[in-house]
């Protein structure tokens, strides 16, 4: 845990200087929202002096940190960070800085399972494919599918993708993202390996969707990226790589050969229902209506454009889960993670509640719920 009375002492400023460049920061705009002249920013950095509490505590929520972080060296972030938005020069100045603060949390909930598995002396086996960038989306999602033992059938709803990959190895994490500006953030990191971020404010089918988009990039080991994935699919394919990324999920999420039947089984007509289009999404596929729609579109099963006349429905077709969403944002590994090592007395209640982000009266409720003390 933190000591108030060291902390400024301890501060690294290699720590401080790597939380603003992977946010694409300059030491201006860091001055500004934090209100300091911009030279205090480059002497922390320097280590010529030091934040005083209050200023470390606005740089660690700007940055999205734990104060931790700037108290010793950590694995380096990745080093190139894309914006792939849905208008050609679109980049990470953009975005809000709330926005990218989720970024930095994000890359903080990676080191910190990295430190995690060190600690309890686990170690994460990686069992993801590789392909070249001429393979073709949708190929590469069918051998993957096959690989996953899948074949034609839907993902099924439980496990799930989420937890499917997890157990290869990918590290997958939902959060908050401020006014939806980003859907998913996806990259292959040399220590924590292949990670994914999901907006934890997107409903379920969308999510599932970004899931299978992220993995796209990873498969094609596609450098560090942030995408914007519109409601309209094909509205992003001014970007290649978002073009392939995209094809890749629809073939991946919607094999054509067991849409087709399907479709043919409920006997749709060319101008389906958003209700029946949404039954077939949410209870067979786990898509959205709009993936879905668009698939049959493409398959000539049903009129072109007519998935833009339908909008998302609110309500889906199952149940919603009773997982409580700070756990589902954060994944069973994850946790199961920290309150073991809580359990082992590696790590203290305190810094428990810090791993979880949750107030220390209810990780303690936690804790009891779990072990009954």
């Amino acid at each position: 845990m933190v000591n108030p009375a060291t902390s400024e002492s301890l501060i690294k400023g290699i720590q401080l200087q790597r939380a603003r460049e992977l946010l694409q920061l300059t030491p201006n705009e860091v001055a500004q929202e934090i209100s300091v002249d911009p030279q205090d920013v480059l002497s922390w950095e320097n280590e010529e002096s030091k934040p005083n509490l209050k200023q470390l505590e606005d740089l660690a929520k700007l940055y999205g940190r734990d104060i931790d972080y700037f108290l010793r060296e950590t694995p380096v972030p990745p080093e190139r960070l894309e914006f792939r938005g849905i208008k050609l020069g679109q980049t990470l100045k953009d975005l809000a800085k709330e926005a990218l603060s989720v970024i930095g949390r994000f890359d903080e909930l990676c080191r910190t399972t990295l430190e995690l598995e060190k600690l309890l002396g686990k170690t994460r086996e990686i069992n993801l494919p590789n392909y070249r960038e001429s393979d073709q989306p949708e190929e590469i999602a069918k051998r993957v599918r096959s690989e996953f033992g899948l074949d034609g059938r839907p993902i099924p709803q439980k496990p799930g993708l989420r937890t499917i990959l997890s157990k290869r190895g990918v590290l997958i994490f939902e959060l908050a993202v401020p006014e939806n500006a980003f859907s998913g953030f996806s990259l292959w990191h040399n220590e924590y390996g292949p990670c994914i971020l999901l907006n934890g404010k997107d409903p379920t089918q969308r999510r599932n969707f970004t899931l299978a988009h992220e993995l796209a990039h990873l498969v094609y080991r596609h450098n560090s990226g942030l995408c914007l994935i519109p409601q309209k699919i094909g509205e992003s394919w001014i970007i290649d790589l978002e073009r392939k990324a995209d094809q890749f999920a629809i073939e991946f999420l919607l094999p054509e050969l067991g849409v087709i039947d399907d479709f043919r089984k409920r006997e749709l007509t060319n101008q389906p229902s958003q209700d029946a289009l949404a039954k077939m999404a949410y209870q067979k596929w786990g898509a959205s209506i709009q993936a879905l729609g668009f698939r049959l579109e493409s398959l000539g099963l049903i009129r072109k454009g007519h998935t833009n006349t339908l909008f998302e429905i609110k309500t889906p077709f199952f149940k919603k889960s009773v997982t409580p969403t700070w756990e589902r944002q954060l994944g069973n590994r994850f946790v199961s993670l920290a309150f073991e090592a809580h359990k082992k007395g590696i790590i203290s209640s305190g810094k428990l509640a810090q791993t979880l982000d949750l107030p220390m009266r209810k990780a303690l409720e936690e804790i009891h719920k779990r072990t009954g003390k």
